[in-house]
């Protein structure tokens, strides 16, 4: 498990993975999610699980917590 001050191996979310944990940041739930984006209920799910698979995090807030510390959000 690496370190999150190796900044040299920094994951690479999509636009649409940064975006849906951008608004999820702000409070926004996956209904609320898919109105503003236009993305399917299934692809705003995708993403999330994505970047919180590319994070290493365990849910969506940890996801989350470190896109901010990473400076990624």
């Amino acid at each position: 498990m690496s370190s999150e001050n190796d900044l040299s191996r920094l994951p690479e979310l999509t636009e649409i993975e940064r975006r849906c944990l951008s608004l999820a940041a702000h409070g926004r739930t996956p209904a609320e999610i898919v109105l503003e984006t236009d993305l399917t209920m299934p692809r705003v799910a995708e993403a999330m699980r994505n970047a919180i698979d590319k994070l290493d995090a365990r849910n969506v807030t940890g996801a989350i917590t470190r896109a901010i510390r990473l400076d990624l959000l």
